[in-house]
């Protein structure tokens, strides 16, 4: 997460968001738990590792997704760092298959580097909250659990040199 005080830059910004319906949606994914301000070190560095796996077994992978299943108190996070499929997939012991929940959600997307994707998120969160609207979650002593939370790479370091041309779907599932 950066300092408030650096933030902002030119060409990044955040669609106006929506809620829209999505169906359920199957993908395979590497579970990965740690530190959220430590995510870009332990979270997509799986992404070869569950490509090869797809690619091993015929699987055409989809564009790649973090699906975040907790959040601590203590700052921790544990997500799902997975690839859409075109149907139900098996797993296997170190790849899960999954599915994202169909239902009502707030969508937007964050067009800019990874290193700002907190901040679109608490942007969603609040635009979402600001019209009497609240998100599936669970909580528990050490922290919450969303009933949907996601974010889907449309456009990424695969594509382009410049963060600044990235494309990420954010989408928080609601009640």
């Amino acid at each position: 997460m950066l300092a408030v005080t650096e933030t902002a830059l030119p060409g990044i910004g955040l669609s106006i968001p929506s809620v829209i319906e999505r169906e359920a949606e199957p993908y395979l994914a590497i579970r990965a738990a740690g530190a959220m301000r430590d995510l870009p070190h332990f979270a997509p560095p799986l992404l070869p590792k569950l490509h090869a796996f797809m690619a091993g077994r015929g699987i055409a992978a989809g564009p790649t997704l973090f699906r975040y299943l907790s959040f601590g108190h203590d700052g921790g996070v544990e997500l799902d760092v997975g690839a859409l499929t075109d149907g139900r997939q098996t797993g296997s012991e170190a790849v899960e298959a999954g599915e994202l929940p169909a239902g009502r959600y707030a969508f937007a997307t964050y067009a800019g580097p990874y290193d700002r994707l907190h901040d679109a998120f608490c942007m969603l969160n609040g635009w979402f909250r600001a019209r009497g609207l609240s998100a599936v979650e669970n909580a528990s002593g050490a922290g919450h659990a969303p009933g949907g939370q996601f974010e889907i790479y449309r456009v990424g370091p695969s594509d382009t040199d410049d963060p600044v041309q990235y494309r990420t779907d954010l989408f928080i599932q609601l009640t």
